[in-house]
């Protein structure tokens, strides 16, 4: 696999948000006896903001990443794509659908999967 920008966190590499406010963190997990991921957000001391109730399946495609403006975003080849946003208090973060929305996809996701991002 080609290297992958700094944005997007893997289970080996968390990614630091654009802001330096936040990292983001994989965490492996598993379901049903299938190996699912999942995400946490973290501060830069590495103390716990967020954790992601959501598990997405490991053998699908999956990419866990930040935009530029502090949102988390998650493309899993299974279930679509999804976007996380602070909504006030440090541990608030609204999930929203990225095909029910007006925001527009990060960079990367545009680049290697066109054809679900196009906005």
């Amino acid at each position: 696999m080609a290297e992958l920008p700094k944005e997007v966190a893997t289970q080996d590499t968390p990614a630091v948000s654009p802001s330096g406010k936040y990292i983001l963190a994989i965490v492996p997990g598993k379901l049903n006896g299938f190996d699912t991921q999942s995400f946490q957000i973290l501060d830069p001391e590495r103390a716990l903001l967020y954790a992601s109730p959501d598990q997405f399946m490991s053998r699908d495609v999956t990419y866990f990443l930040w935009d530029n403006e502090d949102r988390v975003w998650v493309y899993s080849g299974d279930r679509g794509t999804f976007f996380w946003e602070n909504v006030g208090a440090v541990g608030e973060w609204s999930r929203s659908v990225y095909a029910q929305s007006e925001v527009p996809a990060p960079a990367f996701l545009k680049r290697v999967r066109p054809r679900w991002h196009q906005r």
